[in-house]
């Protein structure tokens, strides 16, 4: 009697919410949410830009998409060792379309993908029960929410691993009601994209490791759970052995990419000191649990809908995947990785968006969408508390509260100014915004071109202009040239006429017969 009820009150939902199940899913739904959602994500995302504010990793991977599709010698020091490796390998893409000078590739890239990905929550929303307009909406204020919101327009690859994450989460109760191979492939895969598309996605995965033991069914484990485990993590381990071979070729090292404390494996460990997060909650296990729970319910109010209302089976994947991120959150704390926490609570949308599909038509459409939307104020409010410097500038831009602080204003004067240049050595790579400020890296000569290498040796420039950071400073500390050559601050030689002097930037118009030999 009691079973009869039970089964009655929580009847399962379709296992596949992102396919075609007992509910039919028109063929139109997926294009027009794509349609629907793309010009609401872009114009979130662009706004901070058009109050003046360009995140530092947004400039990062905006430079290294120019400098990639212009500089051969870039190319291939960029492409051999880099890490992740599929933003740069999307911003090349978009870097190299027509028409498009001008605009940042990792913007469009981030934009598209996480559209992608919120047209599958659409999807997976209407194969839970719900309506079309509800589901849009919800998917809408999930992918406003502020921790993706930041990610997208700051450059972040989020995005990419948040859509690899969607399947993910998706293969997962697929594989926990039928107990598929085909949704074990599809989770391995998805775990091998994201452990490429995100460095937090690669410490999200090695947390995922037990909990995949643990998602596996019952007569998997019984049968063979090595055999088993092993069927999921391939993809992921064909894709390591593939990252670690190309290092080793170009970089001489299979772990080059790690090579540097500021690189992104190692996230924010070069600057704790800058971390209200790792110097306050996260600077220990116990208030990174508490606190980082705290956030995740703030940010999610679906995820206990979710689990009150959900049946068994997506019961125990919800509880697992809120295991999995929690664990992400203390991992990565613990290695100094996550400077704000917010890296890891874009994470979470895929996981509210099952929590809403697995409660069926229990969960009014109303309610839901409320939820989601309180979702949004809560997150604002958390980000607000744990955020670092770069969080707040952006939410400075997004309010429109004033000048933007920063370097980025300056180096974006920098480029702007290299525009009517010609034959103009400077380190690409270091330059931070000027590059996306001149808006193409063509007539540069970059330190990966042979001939600023051959005048780097004899230390004279034999370029018709050179634009430095001054050698004193911290950023000036990377800046190759100015290291290479550092009294061409102060004296670039007989001729030599400085045509820009702001901050610490400097351009000088190089004799014709060369640059002064550097002491």
């Amino acid at each position: 009697m009691n079973a009869t009820t039970v089964t009655t009150t929580r009847r399962p939902v379709p296992a596949h919410l992102d396919k075609r199940g007992a509910r039919t899913i028109p063929g139109w739904l997926f294009p027009v949410s794509l349609a629907l959602l793309l010009p609401l994500i872009g114009l979130l995302a662009a706004w901070p830009m058009e109050q003046g504010w360009l995140g530092p990793a947004m400039a990062d991977r905006w430079t290294r998409a120019l400098l990639a599709t212009t500089d051969v010698g870039a190319f291939r020091d960029l492409t051999g060792t880099a890490y992740p490796v599929l933003p740069l390998a999307f911003d090349m893409v978009v870097a190299l379309f027509p028409g498009l000078d001008g605009v940042p590739a990792p913007l469009v890239v981030n934009v598209l993908m996480l559209s992608i990905a919120a047209s599958l929550w659409v999807r997976m929303l209407v194969a839970g029960g719900q309506r079309f307009v509800v589901s849009l909406i919800t998917a809408g204020l999930l992918a406003c929410a502020p921790s993706l919101a930041l990610t997208v327009a700051a450059g972040g690859p989020a995005p990419l691993g948040v859509l690899a994450f969607t399947t993910a989460v998706s293969s997962c109760l697929r594989l926990q009601r039928l107990g598929e191979v085909n949704a074990m492939i599809s989770l391995g895969v998805a775990l091998a994209f994201l452990a490429l598309a995100d460095a937090a996605g690669a410490y999200l995965v090695l947390a995922a490791v037990p909990f995949i033991a643990l998602m596996l069914p019952a007569r998997m484990v019984a049968t063979s759970a090595s055999g088993s485990l092993l069927v999921v993590m391939f993809p992921l381990i064909f894709a390591l052995l593939a990252l670690f071979y190309a290092n080793w070729v170009f970089g001489g090292s299979p772990l080059a990419f790690a090579a540097g404390v500021d690189v992104a494996i190692h996230g924010s460990a070069a600057y704790v000191g800058e971390s209200s997060w790792l110097i306050g909650p996260g600077g220990a296990i116990g208030t990174a649990i508490l606190v980082g729970a705290g956030s995740m319910l703030a940010n999610a109010p679906l995820l206990p809908v979710g689990l009150w209302f959900g049946d068994a089976g997506a019961r125990r994947v919800l509880g697992l995947l809120a295991g999995l991120l929690l664990t992400g959150l203390v991992l990565m704390s613990a290695t100094w990785f996550l400077g704000d926490p917010g890296r890891l609570l874009a994470y979470l949308a895929p996981v509210s968006v099952l929590a809403a599909a697995v409660t069926g038509r229990r969960l009014h459409g109303l309610l839901l969408v409320l939820l989601a939307g309180l979702g949004v104020v809560a997150g604002w409010w958390v980000q607000g508390q744990v955020g670092d410097t770069d969080t707040a500038a952006w939410r400075q831009a997004v309010q429109g509260a004033g000048d933007v602080q920063g370097d980025g204003p300056a180096e974006l004067a920098v480029g702007r100014f290299l525009r009517g240049l010609d034959d103009v050595a400077i380190d690409g790579l270091t330059a931070g915004a000027v590059l996306p400020g001149r808006g193409s890296a063509d007539g540069l000569v970059l330190p990966s071109n042979d001939r600023l290498k051959a005048d780097l040796i004899v230390r004279q420039l034999r370029t018709r202009h050179v634009a430095l950071r001054n050698p004193d400073s911290p950023a000036g500390a990377r800046d190759r040239i100015a290291q290479a050559l550092p009294d061409l601050w102060q004296d670039a030689g007989t001729g030599a006429v400085l045509i820009y002097d702001q901050g610490d930037w400097r351009v000088w118009r190089l004799p014709a017969g060369g640059g002064k030999r550097g002491e």
